[in-house]
């Protein structure tokens, strides 16, 4: 069975009798299909990557490099991520059978939050679809970081729509949290509530 994954001779598709040959995966490709695990860790990989590349390169920039040369880097960084970030979410709409033209949700306000849980909580077809073939079965590996990282971003979001959504219907109850915060923020947090 094996000999069938690793021929040569077969190009990536459905083979008959319930065989298909996997495209190979890359983890910079901005076409393939990509499954819920693989779409969360490549995410926050490429965000804790990025992260990382651009506090380094502020840290240098206040003593050994021109400041910038930090800020050229940030920025240039901040872009890749960005087409980067843009290209995993057409993979994943890809898997799911959708155009990856949808990715323009992302960056509609008030739906963008919707999209992206709609993205980690959607089903991926398991066959060969207009965009090519599913990804292979994940290692236990792949499971277990993946599992991780979607359960963190999946975590993250509903926090964010569960806050959003108190502070647009019953801002009263966030008013005592703000206490907490430094002083700068809760004097324009408490004006932006005023302002409901």
């Amino acid at each position: 069975m094996n000999e069938i994954y690793e021929s040569a001779s077969l190009k990536p598709g459905y083979q008959g009798k319930g065989t298909i040959v996997y495209e190979p995966l890359s983890v910079l490709s901005l076409w393939q299909r990509l499954g819920r695990l693989r779409f969360a860790c490549y995410q926050f990989g490429a965000a804790l990557l990025a992260t990382l590349v651009i506090t380094l390169f502020l840290l240098l920039s206040v003593e050994l490099l021109p400041q910038w040369v930090g800020w050229g880097v940030a920025a240039m960084t901040s872009v890749a991520l960005l087409v980067y970030q843009i290209g995993l979410l057409v993979r994943r709409l890809h898997d799911m059978g959708k155009s990856g033209w949808w990715v323009i949700l992302a960056f509609v306000p008030l739906v963008n939050l919707p999209f992206q849980l709609y993205l980690y909580l959607g089903d991926g077809s398991s066959m060969m679809n207009r965009f090519g073939t599913p990804n292979p079965p994940v290692s236990s590996v792949v499971m277990l970081v993946g599992g991780l990282c979607w359960f963190i971003n999946l975590l993250a979001l509903v926090a964010i729509l569960v806050i959003g959504a108190m502070g647009w219907l019953l801002p009263e109850l966030l008013v005592p949290y703000l206490n907490h915060l430094p002083q700068g923020w809760t004097e324009s947090m408490q004006q932006g509530l005023n302002t409901l």
